[in-house]
């Protein structure tokens, strides 16, 4: 008996279904297993993303919270940056004051040390041009800022106050004398600032000085003077009892 191809082929596919089933069934498995791990590692992704989110998120905050702390912290810089310039400018003006004031003091200090040279050097004529001399060095220095104008003043006073005492003291010593274009030696003997007289070793040139024209005078033929001087310069170097002595006084 012969059989037609198509029933041949309805009964070979039959069969393969027949076969086949389980094999798809496992395959259904599969890919249900597959689509579960799928979901569930997509599940998983999920989460992790929304956690980084919102980790970001949290990130986020923080970071904007700095950026305005930092911001309020530049605001703040900017403001006591301007403060500090302003106090600076202030301070700087300041000083440019005092400097002023201190160059206008040194200016005018050196000009009162110069008056007091020229005062001293047409005083009374006792180490007057060496006091003068000492006056115009420390004006020089000042001027050349060598020395401070503490300094300056204090070196000028104690120049002053030791011209100050020339005046309430009285000295004898012995010493050279330039006279009519001699050098003589001789005696001095000084009664303050009001007089001095010099006698020579020999005891000829008996000398006066005036301390107005600030000239040394003789006392020429005028005995009594003369003989007056001479005993003045006794008591003063101690060779004669106290006594009133004769001092000659300009008009």
């Amino acid at each position: 008996m012969r059989l037609s191809p198509l029933l041949l082929l309805i009964a070979a596919s039959f069969l393969f279904a027949q076969e086949s089933l389980p094999e798809i069934q496992r395959n259904i498995k599969t890919v249900k297993a597959e689509t579960e791990r799928e979901k569930t590692l997509m599940q998983e992704e999920a989460k992790r993303h929304s956690a980084f989110v919102e980790n970001a998120k949290q990130k986020t905050a923080v970071l904007e919270t700095q950026e305005r702390e930092l911001l309020k912290q530049a605001d703040s810089l900017k403001a006591e940056i301007e403060k500090l310039k302003n106090a600076r400018q202030k301070a700087l003006n300041t000083a440019r004051y005092y400097e002023n004031r201190k160059a206008k003091y040194i200016e005018d200090l050196a000009m009162a040390i110069d008056s007091l040279s020229l005062f001293v050097e047409n005083g009374f004529s006792h180490k007057n041009n060496e006091v003068a001399e000492t006056l115009r060095e420390i004006s020089s220095q000042l001027k050349k800022d060598l020395i401070s104008p503490e300094a300056a003043f204090g070196r000028a006073w104690e120049a002053m106050l030791e011209r100050v005492r020339i005046g309430y003291t009285a000295e004898t010593w012995s010493g050279n004398l330039e006279f009519e274009n001699k050098n003589i030696a001789g005696k001095f003997f000084r009664y303050g600032m009001i007089s001095a007289i010099f006698i020579s070793q020999n005891g000829e040139t008996v000398l006066w000085l005036n301390s107005k024209s600030g000239k040394w005078e003789t006392v020429d033929e005028n005995f009594t003077l003369r003989s007056a001087l001479k005993e003045t310069m006794r008591v003063a170097e101690g060779k004669s009892a106290p006594k009133l002595s004769l001092i000659p006084i300009p008009r």
